[in-house]
């Protein structure tokens, strides 16, 4: 007799189906078992195991029993088999069928306008798809990432973009920080030689400085949060190699009141292709630590600094002939003071934060600085001001600039009356009152 073991090894849905025939068709040949001595089923007496009813000996009944019992437990074997064939064989049709869906993509693919785009234009499509972030995250569902997991044709041109992979956010990894090295590794050397911009979420470790050192010719923009409380001793900045084609620097040291990077880097670190410094998060400066810059001041186009001092800062504009652009951010200005006029012909923006109620050296800044080229000035100011309309007016009177904005944010209180009267200075200025500023999140 044959039984669905003769199928353990069928793998086709043929052979499967074989195997179920077999097994129904045994099934349907044992499904009886009813005899014309049943009722001897009901015997209570068992002491007689070779008794014969009408020549039939129960014996015999119960060896036909064993053998149908052996069938269906082999048949109960097979189709166990069969059901993982069958699970199996359902794996297989399934990646068939997404393979048959990926290639019936493909060739229809083949037909859009979009694969005869030339390698240029695609790359520049690419562009589009990178996040608006400054640094770029390393994700897998984000381009560029992404954009190499398409298709090969994608990936093709993906990798063989250098300007997709130019920014990187570096962020700390723990115990897989050595597997992190390799693959950002791998992200930089696409970038082929392009400039790049980096960005170090956590920079603790003498081992982010490895990282840096085969791009020390490469990197334009850098980035670093340092976490002072960990432990970590501010001297690991002083450690930076050199960078010669840097041009913009942004240290950050939320965590660490304290931390006085900026006193031990050489100004031999920082080269004169630096354009743009950011150093808002740091401790105030004062004229001192800014003349440890002074190799480094001269170049600087844009510039982001806290300070208490308004000396500090006419002596800083008068370091930065070149400057465009000055962000300042204080918490407590000193009293008002008479200064020293200056005249700063390239500064176009001008934003000044303050987080205290203290304003009284800006009446004494203000009636001491023209700024000709202005064109965006924003006051913002983290409680509660009394501006002296007065001194604003006089500073832009005598500045005499084509002033384009003038913003004031936080919590600074300007009615429609002041508005008018800065209006009628510069009829041109518009003028934003932002509430929802958000420099002092």
């Amino acid at each position: 007799m044959q039984t669905a073991n003769s199928q353990v090894n069928c793998s086709s849905a043929s052979d499967i189906i074989g195997a179920l025939q077999n097994i129904l068709a045994h099934s349907q040949q044992i499904s009886d078992f009813k005899t014309p001595h049943s009722r001897a089923n009901h015997i209570p007496n068992t002491n007689y195991p070779a008794i014969e009813l009408k020549g039939e000996c129960i014996s015999n009944i119960v060896a036909e029993r064993q053998q149908q019992l052996d069938t269906v437990l082999l048949d109960i074997s097979g189709l166990a088999t069969v059901m993982g064939n069958i699970e199996n064989l359902h794996k297989q049709l399934v990646e068939q069928k997404n393979k048959i869906i990926q290639s019936m993509t493909f060739y229809k693919g083949l037909v859009s306008s979009l694969w005869r785009l030339p390698t240029e234009i695609l790359s520049q499509i690419f562009h589009l798809c990178l996040p608006e972030d400054k640094y770029l995250s390393p994700a897998s569902k984000q381009a560029p990432m992404l954009l190499t997991t398409i298709c090969r044709p994608w990936r093709e041109v993906a990798m063989g973009t250098p300007s997709l992979w130019c920014r990187l956010h570096v962020e700390p990894t723990g115990r897989d920080w050595e597997k992190a090295v390799a693959f950002y590794h791998s992200w930089l050397k696409r970038a082929r030689g392009y400039p790049l911009s980096l960005a170090f979420k956590c920079w603790n470790s003498p081992e982010h400085l490895s990282l840096l050192q085969p791009y020390v010719k490469q990197i334009s923009s850098l980035a670093i949060r340092v976490y002072h409380r960990s432990g970590i001793s501010e001297n690991l900045l002083n450690d930076l190699p050199r960078l010669p084609a840097l041009q913009e620097l942004v240290v950050q040291a939320r965590q660490a009141p304290n931390f006085s990077p900026m006193t031990s880097i050489s100004t031999s670190r920082l080269p004169s292709t630096m354009r743009s410094l950011d150093v808002s998060d740091l401790p105030v400066f004062d004229i001192t630590r800014l003349s440890w810059f002074n190799s480094v001041w001269v170049h600087l186009t844009n510039v982001k600094i806290s300070t208490s001092h308004p000396g500090a800062l006419l002596y800083l504009l008068r370091l930065c002939p070149n400057l465009s652009s000055l962000t300042v951010r204080t918490s407590s200005f000193y009293k008002a003071q008479i200064l020293e006029p200056l005249t700063h012909a390239n500064i176009q923006s001008l934003s000044i934060v303050n987080h205290s109620r203290n304003i009284g050296c800006l009446t004494g800044l203000f009636n001491a600085l023209s700024l000709p080229n202005l064109r965006v000035f924003e006051l913002c100011y983290g409680a509660s001001n009394l501006w002296s309309r007065k001194v604003l007016k006089a500073f832009l009177a005598r500045s005499r600039c084509s002033l384009e904005s003038l913003i004031f944010s936080g919590q600074l209180t300007v009615t429609e009356v002041q508005q008018a009267e800065y209006i009628a200075l510069i009829p041109s200025l518009n003028i934003v009152v932002d509430y929802s500023s958000q420099h002092f999140s």
